[in-house]
Order: C-alpha cells, then structure tokens, then sequence
C-alpha cells in the first residue's frame, strides 16, 4: 500500500509569512553577537532530563539527526541556526564563553567544519570533536562541562530562520564523581531564566512527571506558565490504559498542570526504529495517535506536524510582545557602551596621541587649581554631596579653615606658662569654632596646655635665676637684653612644634587636592604614573622649599634678640610699667586713699615708699617679664602671618596650578611621556571589547529601524489591546478547539499589526556625581523640544514607553 504523503511536510509550517521576516532579522541580530552583550533575543530552549527525548524531538523539528544514544550524549548547549538560502549548507562553529581568556578564544574560533548536505552531516561525530576541542585549556576529564556553545547553522531553501537551543539534560548527580549536576544546572537557568527565551518543556511518558526535575525549573522561572509548552515524549511507553497513561492525557488536556500555550505530545524514533526516514517516523506517529486513548485527543495537540503550527503561532505572539523591550535593550546598550567608551577616552598608541591626551587633562587641571585658590566653586568639581561634607577638591577653604585653627592654636597653646594675672586672648578665638570645628578640634587636641603659674613665682624660678646669673656692667638695675631674650625662647618653644604640624597639615591639604582632581580627570594608571614621575618629585621639591623658609623664619625667635620697631610697643611699655607701680604702691599705702589725700599725692608717697622697699632684683625681674610679655603679643601674630603668607603661600601654594601645565607636557621626553600616558593591556582590551560591542549594538539597531521601516504598521497609531488572554486554555471539543484557534491566529496577527515600537531618548537621564569626571572632550547641549506635535511616521521612530504619548511626551 503506498505510503500517505505527510501534512504539511516542509519545515516552513514553522512560521507563518508574516512572521518569517521578523525572524530572518533577530536571527541577524544574533549572528552580530548581540546574544552575548546583555541583549536578550527570542529563542526557543529545549530543556528537559537526561533521556528525555529532547533530542529526538529536535530530530523531528529540523530533520537533522541529533545523536539519540542511551545516557549521557553532551555536556554543553547546542545552538541550531535555521537560515533560508538557495544552496543547503551546514556550518559547525564553537562560541566560546564569557569566562574564556583570550588565547583560548582564539583556539576555539579554529573550530569549524562544513557540510552541504544532511545526509554527510556526521552529528554525533561533530559533537565528540566540539567536546574535544572545549577542552582546550581546561584540565582533562572525560565528564567535563562547558558554558561554551556548539553552533550549527544549518542553510536551505526549505527552512526558515529560526533558533533553537538544545540544553544538556538535567541530573542530580554525575557518574565518577565531579561537579557536572551543578553545571548543567547553572546552564539551564541561564537559558530559562532569560523573558526572551520561550521554554520548551519535555517531559518523558515513561516515568512519573512529577519527579522529572524540568518542573522545579518551571514552578522557580515561570511559575504563570506563561512562555512555556509543555512537550511529552515516549508516549508508548506507558502502558494503554494505565495510570501513567491517564495522566500522561490529563497533562496534554492542560488539566493536571495548566500552561498558558498548553501541552503537546509528540512519538518520536527510538533505538530499533532509528533507520526509519522522515516520511515514515510521521506515519508511524500518526497512527499510534489514531489509536487506543489518544484517538479522542484533538489532532493539534498531537504530532510533529500541529507542533510546527503551534510554535509558529506561539513564536509569532512572543516576538510581537518582545520587539519593543529588544529596540530598547539595543539603544540603552548603545548609549551605556558610548559611556563606556567615553570614560576610557581615545587610544593612546603614539607620542602625539599621549602628549595631546596629556595636554589636555593639563589645561583642565590648571583651570580647576586657580578656581579652586580663589574659592570660586562653580564648576560642578566642587560641588558637595551635603552641606557638612569634607572634600579635598575645596583648596582654598581648607587652607583658611587650618589656617584659622593654627593662629588658634598659637595664641591658645603656643605659650610655655599662662601667668595668671596676664591671660592674654585674641579676639580671634571668639568665632572660630564657628567657622571650622573640625580643623580646631584636631589642633585642640594634638597640642598640650601651657602651665598655669603665678606672676610672683614665675618671677621667681623663672626670671630671678636668670638675672642673678647674668648681671650686666655698670649700673645694678639695668636689664641684661640676653636675659629677655632667653625667656621669651622658653616661653615660645611651642611655636615650632605647632607650626611643623600645620605646615605638614596643609601640605597634606595640597597633595590631596591634587591626587582628587587628576584622579578625576583619567584613568587610575595614568594618574598613578602622573603622580609617581612627575608630580610627587615637584611637591616634595616645594615641601623641601617650605622647610627650608620654616627654619629661617625660626631663627629671629630661636637664635637672636627680640627686636621690633613697633611704634606701639614703647606705648604699651610703659602703660604696662605705670599700671604695675599704681598697683604695687596701692597694696604699700593700704588705705591711704581713704583719708582724703589726693590722688597725685598718694601716688607720689606710694611710688617713693615702695621704691624703697623693693629691692633692685625686684624691680628688674618685673622690667624684664613686662618687656618679654609685651614683644611676645607682637612677635606671635608676625609668626602667625609670616607662617601663612611667606612658607604656606609664596612657597607651597604659589603657581601651584603650573604643577601639571601644557608647557610641562610639551617639554617632556617621550621616554618619560609613554612611561606617563600609555595605556595599559587591560585599558586597550576593555576599548576593543566595547568597540566590538558598540558596532554589533549600532548593526543591530540598524537592523531592527530598518525591519520597522519597512513595516509601517509597526508603528501604527492603533494601540488597541490584544484580545489574547493569560488564562491556560482548556480542553474543548475538536470543533470548539478549531474554531478558537482560528480566532486566536486571528487576534495574534491583530496584535502584532497594531504593535507599537519607537525608540527611547538618545542619552538617559542620570544624576550628576558630586564630583565628575572631567575630559577634555566637548559637550553639545541637546536641543529643547519646540511644543509641536511629532508625526506618527516621522524618523527615527520614538519608543512606545509606558507612560509616553504619541507626541513623545511623557
């Protein structure tokens, strides 16, 4: 009897027409290696248990001849690219994984082999030499597991284009020991995890369905079931009419576990009919499903030939749904990886390329530096994050603010004793906590406080000893100027101490301004060469140059006499003496005052008499604290000021923007300028990566533009809501079943007409940091939308973002 010709044969019933060329542009997508840059493309993936029947029923779909051996047949991810061409061709190549060094990419590139026709096609050999070849670089174990991905595109004139990816089989555990469960495992989430990917459940007739591990995938990554069918094989090994068999229909009647696209069941070749041809494994499956139970199941929920037509429906559904999110995911790449690019600058390779990077982080720099001197903070470098935060980038008030702290300091803590009825403090210490609290807490508490002592016994230990040992020629009462200098040494021996904790305060203030500023201009390597060859050598000459000013600005109060010229000091000496003897021949004549003698005359008999009973040491000892005390007010506030003006300022801060200047660059060898400005290996492969990236992005938007373009009713005004429903559907009657499916393609087309898809803004809007990275690089401002409506068919095509209108205002 002859054979009856199959429905439907060639494996263009996987498509409808409208559907094919949609396709035949994701699958140009994926062959510009947009899979393998975050872009998730639609696809469908083959998951299941080892022995499932996966493989046979990816035999069934594209006519090639999976290997159907018993136990374990792969242990990496098979991708099968289905193109329409004129000439049958079948090319094996190996994608190598993300983990992969670049010497073993480029080991498994050598990989390929080619076939031109199906019958000298070697399936199972390729899949022992892909294996062998993935263990390049690996240790060597006969059970190994790889991420890397066996890609065959297989080109004729009967195919469409379409992907599928046949997944190992999931274990629990793996023969000889080894971690080949956990890999599988971690295979199979990447693939069904991913929205894009549509699921294609198998599960064998031969078992229990529930202990078949492609459930716990199921309920963990789509639980709705939402993008998965359900796929039963082996249904003749359940016996007729048992149990199994009766739950084996209750899932294909999607009533025992409900999926939104339903369950089909599908009888492929097995071992003793594996020599059967395509015509004769579709007979053979005909007619088990024309018999026994299965005959009252309805014919498209049976059969290789309905599954074909029922992917096609369900792929057709899922690439309208998923086409707008895939224009976004490309142009949001594109806009990140021109981040990305821009961060790392352009290429570094020669001396004019370096010296010009150079040049011009130099001209910003000096730019930064004088605003930064001059307080003006405009620029968005010095902007704070909070109004307490401490940033380095604010040179001049952090100068100001140490500043402050140390003349605090000075006058609070830069003196040996606080003789007790001569506290002397500045008017500036009344606000300065107020002004910077850090700064004078850290000053407060690194320094120690003078010693409290009284006027007399100072006068005693402290002068007295010096003056007896130090009189002078002629006659006994005059002051010894060696005597008057000695005390002021001990009484502002603090001063050293202070001022080299402030200097080195502030020196600390610059380096890290400057470190914070190049650091913000390029990359870490550059400014750590920068730093290390140039820059640090130029600071420790300036610090060299500050402790060389700080020891002779010591030497007037460490090694000479006092000396001012201060037309005030006389003045003050001698209010200071008269106001001492008004208080000394007051506690002589007691209560003179009261007996109503006049004031000069009381002054008079009080000067005289007590001049009479002070002894000569007295009298000088006094002279000589009096003259200390007077020049050491004036002699701290010149310290202070010549501190900050001559060491901290002329010294350190001066010019200190021509540090790192365009000058400098220009007069550099070009030894010293590539040991400064070349690239490093990591910097050069990441701007080869995202150039790669970036043109297989800007391809495939090009692409995805171009199918919309030609596909006007893409971006069709009518955004009416499709008809289709989430709910599973159920098991009806044949001519119910038919008449559903045909309002369902119907409503799928609908859908997929009315889609909406327009392109998102060309750069998304993120927060400026508190302190940018600056480049040399020219910003163009966008310009500001005009208010007039945007045409539904202008270009580009804007996206169709939720909560945007048709004018593309949100």
């Amino acid at each position: 009897m002859a054979q009856p010709a199959p429905e439907l044969d060639s494996l263009d019933q996987l498509q409808t027409p409208q559907q094919v060329e949609l396709l035949d542009k994701i699958d140009e997508l994926r062959n510009q290696g947009l899979g393998y840059h975050g872009i998730s493309l639609p696809q469908l993936v083959v998951c299941g248990d080892q022995s499932s029947g996966k493989s046979s029923l990816l035999e069934g779909l594209t006519r090639l001849r999976f290997p159907t051996q018993e136990g374990l047949c792969t242990t990496f991810a098979t991708e099968v690219v289905l193109r329409k061409e004129p000439n049958v061709e079948i090319s094996c190549t190996i994608t190598p994984s993300k983990s992969r060094s670049q010497p073993q990419r480029r080991e498994l590139a050598k990989f390929k082999r080619i076939f031109s026709s199906c019958e000298e096609f070697p399936f199972l050999s390729i899949v022992n030499e892909a294996k062998d070849h993935m263990g390049f670089g690996v240790t060597a174990n006969p059970n190994n597991f790889f991420e890397d991905v066996l890609r065959i595109k297989y080109s004729g004139p009967d195919l469409p284009s379409l992907t599928i990816v046949d997944l190992p089989g999931l274990i629990d555990t793996q023969l000889n020991g080894g971690n080949g469960a956990e890999k599988v495992a971690e295979l199979v989430t990447s693939y069904v995890r991913n929205e894009a990917s549509i699921i294609m459940a198998v599960i064998s007739a031969d078992y229990d369905a529930e202990l078949q591990r492609v459930f716990r995938y199921l309920k963990e990554f789509d639980p709705k079931g939402i993008r998965t069918l359900g796929i039963i094989t082996k249904p003749d090994r359940a016996a007729s009419g048992g149990e199994r068999e009766q739950d084996m229909i209750r899932l294909v009647k999607n009533d025992k576990y409900p999926l939104k696209h339903g369950w089909h069941a599908v009888k492929n070749r097995d071992f003793t009919t594996r020599k059967q041809s395509d015509i004769e494994r579709d007979a053979t499956e005909r007619d088990f499903f024309a018999t026994g139970q299965w005959a009252i199941i309805p014919k498209d929920d049976v059969g290789i030939t309905t599954l074909r037509t029922k992917l096609s429906r369900m792929l057709l559904e899922h690439i309208g749904k998923e086409l707008p999110s895939l224009v976004a995911a490309v142009q949001n790449a594109i806009t990140s990886t021109e981040s990305g690019l821009k961060a790392l600058g352009n290429a570094r390779e020669t001396s004019r390329q370096q010296r010009g990077y150079l040049t011009g982080h130099a001209e910003n720099f000096q730019m930064l530096t004088r605003d930064a001197l001059r307080g003006i903070y405009n620029n968005r470098f010095f902007a704070l994050s909070c109004p307490n935060e401490q940033t380095p980038t604010r040179l001049r008030t952090e100068i100001q603010n140490l500043n402050i702290a140390f003349a605090r300091a000075m006058y609070q803590k830069g003196h040996t004793w606080n003789i007790s009825n001569e506290r002397t403090i500045s008017p500036l210490l009344s606000n300065t906590e107020a002004v910077s609290p850090l700064a004078v807490q850290e000053y407060d508490a690194w320094f120690e406080e003078p010693t409290w002592i009284s006027r007399t016994e100072f006068l005693e230990k402290h002068v007295g000893d010096y003056v007896r040992h130090s009189r002078p020629s002629g006659l006994p009462s005059l002051v010894n100027p060696w005597v008057i200098g000695e005390v002021f040494r001990q009484q502002s021996q603090p001063w050293k101490e202070i001022a080299q904790h402030h200097l080195k305060r502030i020196f600390q203030a610059v380096k890290d301004y400057i470190e914070e500023t190049v650091g913000s201009l390029m990359d870490t390597r550059t400014c750590n060469m920068l730093m290390l060859k140039h820059i640090q050598p130029e600071l420790d000459q300036r610090w060299r140059s500050v402790e060389s000013k700080f020891e002779e600005l010591l030497v007037p109060y460490t090694e000479q006499d006092p000396v001012t010229y201060d037309p005030s000091f006389i003045l003050e000496i001698e209010e200071t003496r008269m106001a001492r003897h008004i208080r000394s021949s007051s506690q002589a004549e007691g209560t003179a005052g009261t007996h109503g003698q006049s004031n000069m005359a009381s002054m008079s008999r009080g000067f005289g008499g007590h001049l009479l009973t002070e002894s000569m040491d007295d009298f000088t000892n006094s002279e000589i604290l009096d003259l200390m005390q007077t020049y050491y007010k004036r002699a701290i506030s010149v310290f202070i000021n010549n501190i900050a003006v001559l060491a901290i300022e002329n010294c350190l801060i001066k010019d200190l923007s021509s540090i790192f200047s365009p000058t400098l660059i220009a007069n550099l060898d070009d030894d010293k300028l590539h040991a400064i400005a070349s690239e490093s290996s990591e910097i050069r492969h990441d701007r080869d990566s995202l150039r790669q990236k970036l043109s297989a992005l800007e391809g495939g938007k090009s692409v995805l533009y171009e199918h919309i373009a030609m596909n006007p009713s893409i971006r069709a005004k009518d955004s009416r809501p499709s008809r289709i429903h989430a709910q599973p559907r159920k098991y009806m009657s044949q001519r119910g079943e038919s008449a559903e499916k045909e309002e369902k393609v119907e409503d799928i087309t609908s859908h997929f007409n009315n889609l909406v898809v327009t392109p998102p803004p060309s750069r998304s809007k993120t927060p400026p940091r508190s302190r940018p990275r600056v480049d040399s690089a020219t910003r163009t401002p966008s310009g500001s939308r005009d208010g007039r409506k945007r045409s539904a068919h202008a270009w580009p095509p804007r996206f169709g973002l939720a909560g945007e209108d048709e004018s593309g205002e949100y």
